[in-house]
């Protein structure tokens, strides 16, 4: 479409406007970037001067106005600058505060946890002087200086999370689970009425001690579904039956154990229940046992396993879990099955002395046990494992919030109770830390560099690589040691007392049951190759007949299940990864029915993997008190030099001389230090200072000193 003449210059007028208007826009922008200038500038570049009244003198007021809002608007003050707005005015803006992204503000993170059933405590990581006086105006609130820790009563936990989210995004919040508050919200609760103890047989309630009966009422309490975690030692077993007696309408019974208790169990239920027929007590040997017409199934848990199926069919009401950290991990197919007839069930009693062995994602498949609703693992991971996405995968083997979930356990699902709350009559435990004669370690100029090698190389690696090591490292540790326990215990035969010897490699075993034979010593062995059958008959030798001196252990196989109160000396010629298994193997001596002071020593090596392994226990140790699971501390052990006949003794010679009237010469009292773990200076390491004997001092008074036997010279060059 064509356009006339007039239009064409129409349009180029409002053009040409348009123009006008942007370059005076441009001007304006550049004289106020240059700012105000002096009076010679004007008079140099032309500018007109400012003219000014001296009745009416230009000032900033007068200028702008009485009001700020008005400046940039002509004023009286301004008629020198028509149509101009003075270079140096500018328009003034209403300021606002500028707005951090979220990103650069430095927020403080509150994070709440329990520390008793009514009250909670605030860490913080951060100062915020607004927190503080927030935290101030709360009526509860108790600052403890020692710790730096703010804590409130729990009735005022929403008051505080009003207050603290008027503070986002600098103080942020982190708040306790709905599933905890949830288990707190009505306060602190009664000890349990033991008015069903009437229900339950009178025999067997009669023989319950007060303990026990405090621990039938909770279970009772909880309807059936409970954690019974009392120390080894103290009779879980009795418990349990009784609990189970209560609930006899919601039977058949299943009773899972290990294969080495399933008949002591079935003792114990003939014994403590004189009512119930024989022959509606029944044990699963094997897939093909008929379990139709029984009113109690014992079973190991590796035969639950094979028999999952034909378990599920029968439909059993109540089921009692014994050693149940058994369970501990979730992808097992034991647990699995172990879970889906949890589910199925309308009672279920766990019994372990030791719930979790190292960490506290150990619990959380037992707690599904009792209560498959009370949480997810994500929830439970998070709050107390410390759970966290890492490249490879969800890691949930922390720890978190122990006191806490100590707490929580007590409230719904746990009883624990330890031998010194309830024994005080219980005999006393005395650890020690014996380091072994180096002279016996090293049999072998391959083995040392072999040694020293798997040192090197696990101080270098890290993650999967560094476990891998430390296996090869343990199992070498077993094969060096062996010749210098061999020769320690010849020591402990004389002391003429009964003694238990743990252990875990079969060389390590075979080494301890050559030397005890090639010395005539009547012992038993247990270890994961004895038929169950015999184990009973072993145990009752070695705790009748005083001619048995010793009982050689699996430290796997026979950490729990059996009664050895007849001994009062327990070695252990290995280690272990978890300190609750070192704590149940010491319960066979330490328990109830011993009257004596029991002795636990670690036979410790150094230079080898105990050096490792000793220091893992201590912390792991450390994790399961905070968490209330374990009441057992391995740094208290003193610590103390094996006799040494074949090298290192002058220490002890010039001990010796110096007081002639003390420990009689040849016996194990001269060399091992006897004191309370109070008295001796702890440590992590299993390093002792040694001082090279001199050769001739040796030669001279080794046998007024020494009993030295025949066979000490087969024992310096044992090989495995």
């Amino acid at each position: 479409m064509s356009c006339t003449a007039e239009e064409i210059a129409e349009k180029r007028r409002i053009a040409i406007e348009r123009l006008n208007a942007r370059k005076n826009k441009n001007v304006n922008q550049t004289n106020h970037n240059k700012g105000p200038t002096s009076a010679a500038d004007r008079s140099v570049t032309g500018e007109p001067q400012p003219v000014t009244s001296n009745k009416n003198p230009l000032t900033i007021s007068s200028f702008y106005g009485n009001n700020a809002s008005n400046a940039g608007k002509a004023t009286s003050s301004n008629k020198a600058f028509p149509g101009k707005i003075p270079p140096y005015a500018r328009p003034v803006q209403k300021s606002t505060p500028a707005k951090l992204a979220p990103v650069f503000v430095r927020a403080v993170t509150c994070s709440c946890s329990l520390i008793s059933e009514t009250r909670f405590v605030v860490e913080t990581d951060g100062f915020n002087e607004q927190m503080i006086e927030e935290f101030k105006k709360i009526p509860s609130k108790n600052y403890a200086p020692e710790s730096k820790k703010w804590t409130f009563e729990l009735k005022d936990y929403n008051l505080l999370q009003e207050r603290i989210l008027t503070l986002n995004p600098h103080v942020v919040l982190a708040s306790i689970p709905v599933f905890v508050l949830r288990e707190f919200a009505s306060g602190p609760q009664p000890k349990p009425s033991r008015v069903c103890l009437n229900a339950i047989e009178p025999s067997l309630t009669s023989s319950l001690l007060e303990f026990q009966k405090e621990g039938v009422a909770f279970a009772i309490e909880k309807g059936g579904r409970v954690l019974i975690a009392d120390e080894m030692g103290l009779g879980k077993t009795y418990q349990a039956i009784a609990v189970a007696d209560f609930y006899q309408q919601d039977w058949p019974l299943l009773i899972c154990s290990t294969a080495s208790t399933r008949d002591v169990w079935a003792s114990k239920m003939r014994q403590l229940l004189p009512h119930l027929p024989v022959h509606h007590i029944a044990i699963l040997n094997s897939g093909q046992d008929f379990v139709g017409d029984c009113r109690v199934l014992i079973s190991s848990y590796s035969q639950m396993e094979r028999c999952a199926e034909k378990l599920t069919e029968r439909g059993f009401g109540m089921l009692i879990f014994d050693e149940s950290h058994t369970l501990k991990n979730f992808k097992a197919k034991c647990t699995t099955v172990a879970l889906e007839l949890a589910k199925r069930a309308r009672r279920v009693v766990l019994l372990s002395g030791t719930p979790a062995l190292s960490r506290p994602v150990e619990l959380f498949t037992q707690l599904q046990m009792l209560d498959g609703r009370f949480c997810n693992f994500k929830e439970y991971s998070t709050r107390y494992c410390a759970g966290k996405q890492t490249n490879f995968g969800w890691n949930a083997m922390g720890q978190s919030n122990l006191a806490e979930l100590n707490l929580l356990l007590a409230r719904k699902f746990m009883i624990r109770r330890t031998k010194e709350d309830v024994l005080s009559e219980l005999s006393e435990k005395n650890r020690e830390a014996v380091v072994l004669d180096p002279s016996y370690l090293w049999t072998s100029k391959g083995l040392e560099e072999d040694m020293n090698c798997f040192a090197n190389d696990y101080s270098q690696s890290k993650g999967k690589q560094r476990d891998e090591i430390l296996i090869k490292f343990y199992s070498t540790t077993a094969e060096a040691k062996a010749p210098a326990v061999c020769a320690y215990l010849k020591q402990v035969l004389k002391e003429k007392k009964k003694f238990i010897v743990f252990a875990h490699h079969h060389c390590m075993l075979d080494a301890i049951g050559k030397s005890f034979s090639k010395q005539k010593v009547d012992y038993i062995r247990i270890d994961g190759t004895t038929r169950s059958d015999l184990r009973a008959s072993l145990i009752e030798r070695f705790q009748t007949k005083d001619s048995c001196r010793a009982a050689v252990l699996s430290l796997k196989a026979c950490n729990a299940g059996i009664t050895l109160t007849a001994a009062q000396l327990v070695l252990f010629a290995e280690l272990d990864w978890n300190p609750s298994t070192l704590a149940q193997a010491e319960s066979r001596a330490h328990r109830i029915g011993q009257m004596d002071t029991v002795t636990v020593r670690y036979l410790l090596a150094k230079k080898t993997a105990d050096d490792i392994i000793w220091g893992m226990l201590q912390k792991k140790q450390k994790t399961l008190t905070k968490a209330g699971l374990c009441n057992e501390d391995f740094s208290d052990a003193s610590h103390a030099q094996a006799p040494s006949d074949a090298g290192n003794i002058e220490p002890f010679l010039e001990k010796t001389i110096a007081s002639p009237g003390g420990s009689k010469p040849g016996t194990l009292d001269s060399f091992v230090q006897r004191s309370k773990p109070s008295t001796i200076q702890q440590t992590t390491n299993v390093e002792e200072r040694l001082i090279e004997p001199d050769g001739q001092t040796k030669e001279s008074n080794l046998s007024g000193f020494l009993d030295h036997d025949e066979d000490d010279d087969e024992l310096a060059g044992l090989q495995l």
